[in-house]
């Protein structure tokens, strides 16, 4: 039979299939019946413009001591774009409760169960996020003029030869922030019977817990991971926090006494999602000074906390009602966005010209040799990232005072076994060439690492960990100021953060170089080629990392108000950090739904980098925001 006859047939049989099914019922289940389905959509596309240029000062002088302030790479120019964002979020909630009680298809099951589940919803999250700077920002983004010098590549290990492949080092940058969609949060949710005051709220899937009552920085709020490879810290904080896999507990307990309206919220997380994986990638716009270019010398190593009950977070709070004021007390586990850091290195680091063959670590696809394709490429040192879990016990207040038309936000909380760093922790030219405080030669370092760690052992500055307080106090003001806006109130909101770190290693200084000890963040103040007797003709460069105060204070200030009905809404954030670094941003956003217009100017200011918050790290990062959003 041709092709024709068999068309001929398959068209008398779907119509006689019409014909027979013509008469049966069928039926159909409205899913939206009462308002069951709730969707919203909320996208944006901004373009982020530099306003002044990237840190780019210093040059390398062998045979010389010769600091770099603040190099951040890749170096760009005021008027060049630095970030060109589009984001999209779908939410979808669906209560199906009714369906349940129906009884609608498999649902029916649920009615079988020897109790009953109320309140039953999901809920389902999409996001995607792009950058396209690498496609078609400025040059310094969006092609690998940065990372060539004279036809080679600009990053080399003085002591190995070894250099970074750009090709694939641009690829990685490529891969982490161009684009990225995925299923966001998803989870389900209901009440089920339990003992004495009420019914037990359970929420399971990845989803999000914010607890604590403060903005911008977080102190109880520190459950779930932050994600800092598309934007840094100027991306708010609602798009930056990464979901976990969760089980959350809420259970109503009422009135015990004087405390009135109470609950007990627990929750469970098994998940190997940190802040530090993937992190910033070297390229990124974002990256901190002195840390944003490939590395040939050192190979960075990232390990996430196992999937198991043993290091799950997890914890629990109390929250009630005394009076007129909220308290709430805290105690969980959790992992911080940075991470803790062990440098480790060869008995014979930094290199052996002898036997190169063994001087260092082995290499990986980011590294070649040009001159000699035969021979393994390799790192002279390892720096290996971990997650230590940290234990977070606190508690916050929350009150108002009507009379004054404010309300009251207070938080404390004690961090335990937090990261902490030193300079001789994880300086392998201080924990490699200092035995006792005292400079060695090469040959004499390699004999004393091989006594003390064994032949062939991995000598490393170890990793540490510390405790800290840490308080905020806020207030939330309403205010009328007549002169300014007859017609709409101003809304004030201030915090002040305090931190104080606790056993701190004291500063030792060494004649003519940085302090050997002494508490830093692990990013470089400045460079400096090492010129002592020990290593005299290796070209090497030793970082001067960041010093970290005992005692750390920030200050945040919020102002905004609305004219024209809401139709304009100029706004102010200030941000002071107590040891020199300030942030100023003006806005205004221009509101005609569903569509907003938002125009933003971010002003970092810093006269040298400083520990803390960190607001310093990116001061040479100012930009003007234009950003178009549309939200249904």
């Amino acid at each position: 039979m041709d092709r024709s006859g068999l068309r001929v047939w398959a068209v008398w049989g779907v119509a006689a299939a019409c014909l027979v099914l013509w008469r049966i019922p069928c039926g159909a289940v409205p899913l939206d019946k009462e308002g069951d389905i709730k969707l919203g959509v909320r996208t944006y596309v901004n373009a982020r413009i530099g306003t002044n240029q990237t840190d780019q000062t210093g040059s390398y002088t062998p045979g010389t001591v010769d600091f770099i302030r603040s190099r951040t790479f890749p170096n760009s120019a005021s008027g060049h774009l630095r970030q060109n964002r589009y984001f999209v979020e779908a939410e979808l909630d669906h209560d199906v409760s009714r369906l349940v009680k129906e009884g609608v298809g498999p649902l029916a099951l649920i009615n079988l169960l020897p109790f009953k589940i109320g309140g039953l919803k999901y809920h389902l999250t999409f996001r995607g996020e792009a950058d396209m700077i690498t496609n078609w920002g400025p040059r310094e983004y969006s092609t690998n003029d940065e990372y060539i010098i004279n036809g080679d590549s600009a990053f080399a290990n003085p002591a190995t030869g070894a250099r970074v492949d750009v090709g694939i080092a641009r690829a990685n940058l490529r891969d982490l922030t161009t684009d990225r969609e995925r299923l966001f949060q998803a989870y389900v949710e209901g009440t089920v019977p339990f003992f004495w005051k009420g019914p037990l709220f359970f929420r399971f899937g990845r989803q999000i817990l914010s607890w604590g009552e403060t903005d911008g920085f977080r102190l109880l709020d520190n459950i779930n991971p932050l994600d800092s490879s598309f934007g840094g810290f100027l991306i708010s904080l609602d798009e930056r926090r990464v979901p976990l896999d969760m089980l959350r507990l809420q259970y109503f307990t009422g009135n015990l006494g004087p405390l009135n309206e109470s609950f007990l919220e627990l929750y469970g997380a098994i998940d190997k999602q940190v802040g530090f994986i993937p992190g910033t990638p070297a390229g990124s716009p974002w990256t901190f000074p002195n840390l944003g270019a490939p590395s040939a010398t050192t190979q960075s190593l990232q390990d996430a906390p196992a999937q198991n009950f043993r290091e799950m977070r997890g914890g629990g709070r109390f929250v009630f009602n005394v009076s007129d004021a909220t308290f709430s007390i805290a105690h969980y586990y959790t992992y911080f966005d940075t991470p803790g850091l062990q440098i480790l290195i060869r008995p014979n680091f930094p290199t052996d010209p002898v036997n190169p063959g063994l001087a260092g670590f082995p290499g990986s696809p980011y590294l070649f040799v040009p001159n000699f394709p035969n021979e393994t490429p390799y790192y002279s040192a390892q720096a290996l990232q971990t997650a230590p879990r940290v234990q977070i016990t606190g508690g916050s207040t929350t009150f108002a005072l009507p009379s004054l038309y404010t309300v009251v936000r207070s938080e404390l909380a004690f961090f335990n076994d937090e990261p902490r760093f030193s300079q001789a922790n994880i300086d392998p030219f201080i924990f490699g060439f200092y035995f006792n405080g005292q400079e060695c030669n090469i040959a004499d370092c390699r004999t004393k690492r091989a006594a003390t760690f064994g032949p062939g052992n991995n000598p490393t500055g170890g990793r540490r960990t510390g405790d800290s307080f840490n308080y905020v106090i806020g207030f939330d003001i309403n205010q009328f100021i007549r002169p300014l806006n007859p017609q709409q109130t101003f809304f004030i909101s201030t915090q002040f953060f305090y931190k104080h770190l606790f056993d701190v290693v004291s500063r030792t200084p060494i004649p003519g170089r940085f302090p050997l000890d002494g508490e830093i963040l692990p990013v470089p103040q400045n460079e400096v080629f090492v010129d002592t007797a020990a290593l005299r003709g290796f070209g090497a460069v030793e970082p001067n990392f960041i010093k970290q105060p005992t005692d750390q204070f920030l200050h945040t200030f919020f102002i905004s108000t609305s004219y024209m009905s809401g139709k304009v809404n100029p706004g102010f954030i200030f941000f002071y950090d107590w040891g020199g670094s300030f942030v100023y941003q003006p806005s205004v956003t221009l509101v005609r739904d569903p569509f907003r217009f938002t125009v933003d100017y971010s002003i970092l200011d810093a006269h040298t980098l400083k520990g803390g918050s960190g607001v310093s790290l990116l001061r040479d990062r100012d930009n003007i925001q234009f950003r178009l959003e549309y939200v249904i």
